[in-house]
């Protein structure tokens, strides 16, 4: 199970002068004049930054959370956010009446940008085991279930990426993280993504990349100027969640 604790404000990955940018080119002081212009850039930056968090299937900027964890019995975990910025608190058990909180000196983020926590003394295995006949075990020893994993493991977390203009000031990390920063770490191929994503948008609104009527063929331009060096798409690809 996963929780947002605390939740972000933040819901533009870019800003309406990356967008305009983006479809203008170096034009846009001399061709975006009304606040409507303004406006209408800054609905497409929101729609484009929901499709960006589509595509790489997870929320991108940061949060707390809270999540219920599987182990595979090794010696690292892996969480469903990240990059991790911090670890809050983790527990070997969700039940409140066994679980007991492991000390900050006993675990590590072994991988931020993976999401993957590390300890010497390893993450329990949490498959389920039948200690009767299985087609597996014939009865002669306790036989693992493939697939029937529990998930005993919480962890307290903060996940994500400060992003341009961002205002969040907390989120439970404090100037004593070694990740605290007050700048944007958002990366500038993602805020280029949803840039070029919105370019698209306004040359194209509807999505349609082609129409015919009969002998006459109509193809659409699907981004502005610059769209031709790299896909929005392909911006995004390195930070796709595996899963």
């Amino acid at each position: 199970m996963l929780t947002v604790c605390v939740s972000s404000s933040d819901e533009d990955l870019a800003t309406t002068g990356d967008a305009m940018l983006a479809i203008f080119g170096a034009t846009t002081t001399s061709v975006v004049t009304t606040t409507q212009d303004i406006e209408y850039a800054g609905r497409l930056i929101r729609r484009a930054s929901r499709w960006a968090e589509s595509y790489v299937g997870r929320p991108l900027p940061l949060q707390v959370y809270s999540e219920t964890l599987p182990a595979a019995g090794d010696d690292l975990l892996m969480l469903s956010r990240y990059p991790v910025v911090a670890m809050l608190r983790l527990f070997d058990s969700s039940a409140t009446s066994a679980a007991t909180e492991l000390k900050s000196t006993e675990y590590r983020i072994e991988n931020a940008e993976a999401g993957l926590l590390g300890r010497d003394a390893g993450f329990r295995w949490t498959a389920q085991q039948m200690a009767g006949e299985t087609c597996f075990s014939l009865g002669l020893t306790p036989a693992y279930l493939p697939g029937r994993l529990t998930r005993p493991w919480l962890a307290e977390y903060v996940a994500g990426y400060r992003v341009v203009g961002s205002t969040v000031t907390c989120m439970g990390v404090s100037s004593g993280h070694d990740a605290y920063t007050t700048q944007a770490t958002l990366p500038d191929d993602v805020v280029q993504a949803v840039a070029a994503k919105a370019a698209e948008l306004y040359a194209n609104p509807t999505g349609v990349l082609s129409r015919r009527v009969g002998d006459l063929a109509v193809e659409y331009a699907s981004a502005g100027p610059g769209a031709g060096l790299a896909g929005a798409a392909a911006l995004l690809d390195p930070y796709r969640s595996a899963a």
